[in-house]
Parts: C-alpha cells; structure tokens; sequence
C-alpha cells in the first residue's frame, strides 16, 4: 500500500469515478488510488510529496544558492532561510549523506551550470531525499548561460570546450522548447549555413543570420545531468529545469526498491559525449517501485523522451499525469520514441501529449509490458518513411481510452501498429490513420 490515503479527496468528489481497465495488471495492494475524469481530462487525487519516505519531510534542509559557499553548513534559522547556504547541489548531498538520515535539499531559484549539481555524477545522495526548488523556478544546465562571442566574418565564436549540441533560446518551437542548430561538417559550411554551428577544437562557430546575444544560443557541454547511478532510495525533485547530460538529463540506474517523483520538472537537450550512443532525456531502470511525475517534460532526448525498463527487477510501476515529450532523436539515432516502456513495467499515463520524434513510434510498449493511457495524445511526423502514433510489440498490452493519434506526413501513417502486442481502445480517435495489425497482433474495444 502507498504509505498515505490518497482515494478521492472532497474537492474532486463532483469528478466520475474511472475504473482501472480489466486484465490490466496494477499492483493495487502496494499503490492503490483512484482515477477520477472532468469533461475530457483524466487525473488521480494523489498528493505527490505524500508517495516518498516521510521521514524527508522533517528531516534536516540543507540551502543551496549561486552566491552561497560550500564551505557553509547550509543550515538556516528556518526553511528559506540562505543566509549560510552552500553554493552546489553536490556539496548540499554531502553534508545531507554525513547525517546519515533522509533530508532536503532547498535550492533557491536561479541558474547554475558545469558540474554544480552531481559534481559530473561523482557526488550522489545515499539516503532518501528531496531537492526542492525554492522561489521559482531552478534552471541547471551542462554548459553556460552566458556566452560572449565573437565576430569571425560569417560565423560568431565563442571559447567553450567539449560542447556536443547547441539550440537557439531566442527562437522556439510551438511547444515552447530551444529550437536545435544543425551540426555541420566545418567553420566554412557553417559560415554558409544559416542556424547552424560546428566545434573547432575548443572554438565553437554559429551562425544564426546575426550577432547572438550572451544568452541566445545554448551550449551542451560533455557533462552529467542528474545522473544517479548509486543512489537506491526515495528520490523526490520538485521546480527544476535540467538541460543536457551525457546519459540523459535524469537518469537512475541502480537496483533499488523506492519510489522515484518528480513533479513541475524539465529534462531536456540530452547530449551524449559519444553521438554514436545516445541516450534518453529520462532514463529510469531496476527500479522495484512507484516511479511517478506530475506535470513534466521530456523532450529533445538523444534518443527516447521517456525510458522505463524494469531489466529483471520486476515490480517497476509508472504513473505519468500531465506530461509531454517532444523532438527525440538525434544524431542518427533509430527506433526512437517519445514514451516507452519495456520489459514487464506496468504504467498509466493520463493526459500526456507527445511528438515529433524522429525514427520509430511515438508512445511504444514492448516485451511483456502493460500500459493504460487515458486522454493521451500522440502526433507523429517521422523521417524514416512510416509515422506511428502507438506501437504494441512482443506480448505486451496497452489499453487506450479517449486517446487520440496524429500520423501524418509519411508514405506509411498508422495510428496504431499491433506487431505480436494486445491493444484495446475504448473511444480512440485514430484521425485520418490507418491501423497495422501483424505477428499475432490484435486490437479490439473495451
């Protein structure tokens, strides 16, 4: 059982009550709550920061700030308090490790760069803890905020080692994200090539049209994200933006039983020291437990938005509300997707939205997975000829209910794609796309 009550609360009693769907296969005794439906938005009544180890909550606070020292205690008189804050999230981890007992780190709202936040993912937490941001908004990055550049006839450089993606933030998407510069092959194409840029050893050359400002062009450098390779406790982060990261901007890797939360959160613009191995923008595995977010983003992965593979550490459960990812893949990256699970996670998703990767199916189970997605739309526009919105493959199942796809834009556009996996829909708007049914597939309502 989840350690709280988290049925329907009095302010959503006026929603309708949405039964899990028959034969998918919930844990319900270890996370049991309730799905609720208002008009065409699909939600729980989960409180997130009730889903981790309580003992966070009145454990101690360590405060980062920018203008702090990491030579501070981090304490303050009271919560928000940054009068004697550390000046790294690193730093905060270590002295939260020496109580040997869960804490939170508050982070005050500002940007912080290089290694500031894993130390490049040598500085973990080994005990359960939450990082907070405080006051707004927490924006980390690989690579600099501010760039001053140069003017080298045809191009605009800038001194910025082992940079491995580089995006325009003056000019962005419709969905709001850093629109990415094309990699080109030399300072010559790059001069010709207008929203382009190429690395010159340690020289990095773009080419917007114009002179950027300090802050309009930003810089993956070859560094960690929050990247935990060891930590296998109660993980819960709240108010970041994180941007880049050699193996994903959030990545969690160790055999653990815990729950992991994320809530109002950005992982983005992942960009792998090899290009030949790219990684996803979340990449979570082996992890025994409720892996939750609430109101996050995935996008501009390497390869996938969202990853979840439990890899022989079965009990993984994923509950996705109110997220989105777009833009996966790069660097030739294939059989990309903006959401997949694998291997026998079982997940929920409910009113995510999700697109334009580059190669593969937008939203994919695989092997023995079960999923219920719920208001969930999915817009596929890919390269390598075929745009799929949904794909169920091997013996998984998937279960979608008002869910909505857009394949368009390809020689072949399947709204859904059964290669050996179950499907059941149950007022699944397929837009103008067709359905591939192959390998013992199936799709029937529910």
């Amino acid at each position: 059982m989840l350690g709280v009550a988290v049925g329907l609360q009095p302010q959503y009693s006026s929603r309708v009550a949405v039964p899990f769907p028959d034969g998918f296969a919930w844990d319900h005794g270890r996370f049991e709550f309730d799905v609720s439906r208002s008009g065409g938005r699909f939600e729980t009544a989960l409180n997130p920061r009730d889903l981790i180890n309580p003992a966070i909550w009145s454990g101690p606070a360590f405060h980062v700030d920018r203008a702090g020292d990491d030579s501070n205690d981090g304490f303050g008189a009271e919560d928000g308090d940054f009068s004697a804050a550390k000046r790294t999230i690193h730093a905060a981890f270590e002295a939260g490790n020496a109580t040997g007992a869960p804490y939170r780190v508050l982070v005050n709202a500002d940007t912080y760069e290089g290694s500031a936040f894993t130390r490049n993912g040598q500085t973990e937490p080994d005990q359960p803890v939450a990082v907070l941001g405080w006051g707004g908004r927490v924006r980390y990055r690989t690579g600099p905020f501010e760039v001053n550049w140069s003017d080298t006839g045809g191009t605009y450089s800038a001194s910025v080692s082992s940079v491995r993606r580089a995006f325009r933030t003056d000019v962005l998407t419709p969905e709001g994200l850093y629109t990415e510069l094309e990699n080109v092959v030399d300072v010559a194409t790059c001069a010709s090539t207008q929203n382009s840029w190429v690395r010159d050893g340690s020289t990095v050359h773009v080419n917007i049209g114009g002179a950027p400002g300090s802050e309009d062009i930003a810089l993956m450098r070859s560094f960690h994200g929050a990247r935990f390779l060891n930590h296998d406790q109660d993980f819960y982060i709240e108010g970041f933006d994180i941007e880049g990261g050699i193996t994903g901007a959030f990545h969690f890797d160790a055999v653990a039983s815990r729950n992991i939360i994320g809530v109002d959160c950005s992982f983005r613009y992942s960009a792998p020291s090899n290009p030949s191995a790219p990684l996803d923008a979340v990449r979570v595995r082996r992890t025994d437990g409720l892996v939750s977010f609430f109101g996050c983003d995935a996008s501009y992965g390497a390869k996938d938005g969202w990853s979840f593979h439990d890899d022989g550490t079965p009990g993984m459960h994923v509950l996705l509300q109110d997220c989105s990812g777009w833009y996966n893949g790069a660097f030739g990256a294939s059989s990309v997707n903006a959401l997949t699970i694998h291997d026998a996670v079982y997940a929920i998703d409910l009113n995510g939205s999700y697109g334009l990767s580059r190669n593969g199916a937008e939203v994919h189970s695989i092997q023995n997975a079960q999923w219920w997605l719920a208001g969930t739309s999915a817009k596929a526009r890919d390269i390598d000829g075929s745009s799929i919105a949904y794909k169920c493959s091997n013996a998984s199942q998937m279960w979608l209910q008002n869910a909505t796809a857009d394949a368009a834009g390809s020689s072949v556009n399947y709204a859904l794609e059964a290669n050996g996996g179950t499907v059941f829909t149950r007022a699944f708007d397929s837009g103008a796309a067709a359905f591939e049914v192959y390998s013992g597939g199936s799709v029937t309502p529910f």
